[in-house]
């Protein structure tokens, strides 16, 4: 991260967020969207397990960027899934700076009339802690940071997936 985000200005961000989503949530209990207010209330419910899980994992760089991304880089919507159940600590600030490496250089590519989605995955096979990044949209190329992890990338119009993996001590 360039400039931290002071503790005020994250404490702003959550509050307008909040704040929007309840008066999402009322707009449609008002027009008697039922289905809908289930949905918003099961994806806050969803996210929030998710950021639990990847607090667990004493990933603290990691969980930062993520808890921050999306007023950071507000033309992504980011999704957070957390499968693994042990990650390499030692390695947390290198995973957030790769992945922030990764997002900025995606975001040379944007094209400002598109949305996008990222979704962020965790997760650990036989002793490996990867994390798995797709981005929607058509992709040509994007640069990959120099770092010790491994990274594996595939790029096209269906779409960016780019894992990093790294392996576990132990």
């Amino acid at each position: 991260m360039k400039t931290p985000m002071t503790v005020a200005q994250s404490l702003r961000h959550a509050r307008h967020d909040f704040l929007n989503e309840l008066q999402l949530i009322k707009m449609n209990l008002d027009l008697g969207r039922l289905d809908e207010v289930q949905a918003i209330i099961r994806s806050h419910g969803e996210a929030a397990v998710q950021m639990s899980r990847l607090s667990g994992l004493k990933m603290e760089k990691t969980e930062e960027w993520l808890l921050l991304a999306q007023w950071r880089f507000p033309e992504i919507r980011f999704h957070l899934n957390c499968l693994a159940a042990k990650a390499p600590v030692h390695l947390d600030e290198t995973y957030s700076k790769t992945i922030e490496a990764l997002i900025r250089a995606a975001l040379e590519q944007t094209d400002p009339y598109e949305e996008y989605e990222c979704f962020i995955t965790f997760s650990n096979e036989d002793s490996f802690f990867i994390a798995e990044i797709r981005l929607t949209g058509e992709w040509t190329e994007i640069a990959v940071p120099e770092t010790e992890l491994e990274i594996v990338k595939a790029c096209g119009p269906d779409g960016l997936k780019i894992a990093i993996r790294a392996q576990m001590e132990g």
